[in-house]
């Protein structure tokens, strides 16, 4: 007997010749997305990666070079920061010579928008707060 599968996504022609069929509104709360606003809002030096990379997304260096020229931090904690950014798919490492590597921004779209609604909804309530 085969297996039914639930259907997770519904084709546009559909939607558009039934009106009474809407959408599931997709939730931005998966346990990476939570994990990742977690991180950002309490690692100030994955917040500065993040940051720098949104502003330049098509930037790669090692990570003396982030630490040195992107965010003006010590070599260990922009290691461990770039670490935990790749556990969560922010950075991508690459490796191009012995041991050595360099960081680049997620492809990934998704990962991409979740960021930039998170870093826009921490930024909007302080600048209300100001003066």
């Amino acid at each position: 007997m085969p297996r039914v599968r639930p259907v997770t996504a519904l084709a546009s022609f559909v939607l558009s010749h039934h009106a009474a069929l809407k959408l599931a509104p997709s939730s931005n709360r998966s346990p990476m997305t939570l994990a990742l606003r977690d991180l950002l809002g309490r690692d100030a030096v994955c917040r500065e990666i993040v940051q720098y990379l949104m502003r330049h997304n098509e930037a790669v260096d090692t990570a003396r070079g982030i630490a040195e020229w992107w965010i003006n931090r010590d070599v260990l904690s922009t290691q461990l920061a770039l670490l935990k950014l790749q556990e969560c798919g922010v950075v991508q490492s690459y490796i191009v010579q012995g041991e050595t590597f360099v960081y680049a921004y997620t492809k990934r779209a998704v990962v991409r928008q979740s960021l930039a609604r998170y870093l826009r909804e921490s930024v909007a309530p302080l600048a209300v707060k100001e003066p």
